[in-house]
């Protein structure tokens, strides 16, 4: 999803005031449509279609949250921004309350690891980016910065994106990454380490924690 409007902003510091203590592991508990949804995903489906069956997975199971991404792609490529803010922000709002405590503490790890997790991690992590394309760099640190803490792993590269914003670049930084030798859409993995560990330790404030877990000796 590529905004264009600087008004579609949410609020992302979510809180759930029944939730009285952090969370010290959050796995997700498994959802029967999950299985479903990527059968789908793997066929060639109009997206009069897709859209229909994104909209039933949701009615199904609420809380499986990669339909929600799908939908707001949909409606961001017919150009339809509102109905794309409203699905990506129901179902970041509700990923964000099945995991925050009272004080909007995020799990001290949500683990990329546990394949039930995923889709929770991905559409926060689209809802980072999102609030990057609108500008809402403060919102997009702090989805950012939870998801890195909480899976030092990063599987999903939320480092990356951290050192980009401190750095003043673009949500499309990644672009540098691609070279002739790259798949069409894909990055150059080595290109992109180098380009972190070289850039990240100007950043002590922000990665030293970090470095101290995977260059414990040094």
């Amino acid at each position: 999803m590529k905004p264009k409007h600087n008004n579609l902003l949410t609020n992302v510091r979510i809180t759930n005031p029944r939730r009285k203590k952090q969370i010290e592991e959050f796995v997700d508990n498994n959802h029967s449509v999950m299985h479903q949804y990527y059968e789908i995903i793997e066929q060639e489906l109009s997206d009069a279609k897709l859209e229909q069956k994104m909209k039933r997975f949701i009615d199904k199971d609420p809380d499986f949250y990669d339909p929600y991404t799908v939908l707001t792609e949909i409606y961001d490529n017919q150009g339809k921004e509102t109905e794309a803010f409203q699905i990506i922000t129901q179902g970041f709002t509700r990923a964000m309350k099945r995991i925050v405590d009272f004080k909007g503490q995020f799990p001290q790890e949500l683990p990329w690891g546990w394949l039930e997790n995923r889709h929770l991690i991905r559409i926060i992590y689209q809802q980072a980016h999102d609030c990057w394309s609108l500008g809402d760099t403060d919102s997009a640190l702090y989805l950012f910065r939870n998801l890195f803490h909480s899976n030092p792993h990063d599987n999903i590269g939320a480092r990356n994106d951290i050192l980009a914003i401190r750095m003043g670049l673009t949500p499309d930084y990644n672009d540098q990454f691609i070279t002739k030798d790259t798949l069409p859409g894909c990055i150059d993995g080595h290109l992109s380490s180098q380009w972190f560990d070289k850039n990240s330790k100007k950043f002590t404030d922000e990665f030293d924690w970090w470095w101290k877990i995977v260059e414990p000796d040094e």
